[in-house]
């Protein structure tokens, strides 16, 4: 039998001002610094009809010594019965029960930052009850509690799940037919790539931009232009979130793809529970992610603001 894997997801921090305003404060890295001194933060997801409310904390975070790198866990409780067994009578229905609020393996999971101004990459390792979406929504809003109630924060910061080019490009070949594109774009990090669509948003005081293109009834778009290439750009770094649509070859049906549901990922070792081991094994994971990505990713530290 092969050996259990587990799956580590990639994003980035970013941090955004209204009007693409720079940064002039405090670095990333002190930030961070601060987050991973933070104590009682912590997050509550009202329950709903479908779930129980569950509390989101950032714990056990540790700045690498040497290094660039910080680790940590993050994950949430939420209450729950456990019953004990009534042995005297045989009866689970007649033993003692007990409420509490309680994590678990599939509710906790570790993660790395890579502290760098121009890098803060982010892995994090999934469990079928923590998926992507609900990491970087929580997580982001654990950042901005730690900062914000301390004055400190006067700008935004995002969890941007990461999708790298090869991705879409491979999807692109696979279904050339594409009559759909839909694209949000969002600031880029302060005092970078003030084009025509962030133009429009400062103008407009605008946070986000979405827009579509659409064919021609029985057409598709000229994915080969160079207008279409450049809608792409922004998924490697958390600027962009993209939706593709593509008629599916010989009457099979449509194709999409979502940049949410396509961020980069890699199939690591299994720690079991065992998180000390897992932040090890994100950490190495997300070292070697760093070191692979293309270096036009790698900003100057000037061009961050």
């Amino acid at each position: 039998m092969p050996p259990k894997r587990r799956k580590v997801v990639f994003a980035r921090i970013n941090r955004r001002r209204p009007n693409q305003d720079a940064i002039t404060m405090r670095s990333f890295a002190q930030d961070m610094t601060h987050l991973a001194q933070s104590r009682g933060v912590q997050v509550v997801e009202p329950a709903t009809h479908l779930a129980t409310e569950k509390t989101w904390f950032a714990a056990d975070m540790t700045i690498e010594r040497g290094t660039d790198f910080m680790t940590g866990t993050f994950g949430f409780a939420e209450m729950a019965q456990r019953r004990q067994f009534n042995s005297q009578a045989w009866s689970w229905v007649q033993g003692d029960t007990q409420v509490s609020e309680v994590a678990s393996e599939d509710t906790v999971v570790p993660f790395a930052v890579d502290l760098r101004e121009d890098q803060r990459w982010v892995a994090f390792s999934t469990t079928a009850r923590l998926q992507p979406a609900g990491f970087t929504k929580y997580f982001e809003e654990i950042i901005t509690q730690a900062l914000g109630d301390d004055g400190i924060i006067s700008t935004e910061y995002d969890v941007d799940l990461i999708t790298s080019r090869a991705s879409v490009e491979a999807w692109l070949r696979d279904n050339p037919l594409v009559h759909k594109l839909r694209r949000t774009v969002k600031f880029s990090n302060p005092g970078r790539d003030i084009d025509s669509d962030r133009m429009e948003m400062r103008a407009l005081a605008a946070r986000r931009k979405t827009e579509e293109f659409a064919a021609a009834r029985n057409g598709v778009l000229n994915t080969e232009s160079e207008e279409f290439q450049s809608k792409l750009e922004g998924t490697e770094t958390g600027d962009l979130e993209l939706e593709l649509t593509a008629r599916g070859a010989q009457g099979a049906s449509e194709a999409q793809f979502r940049s949410k549901e396509s961020a980069d990922s890699k199939q690591v070792d299994d720690f079991g529970r065992d998180l000390v081991h897992g932040m090890r094994i994100v950490l190495g994971a997300l070292r070697e992610y760093v070191r692979e990505k293309p270096a036009r990713l790698r900003y100057s530290h000037d061009a961050e603001g």
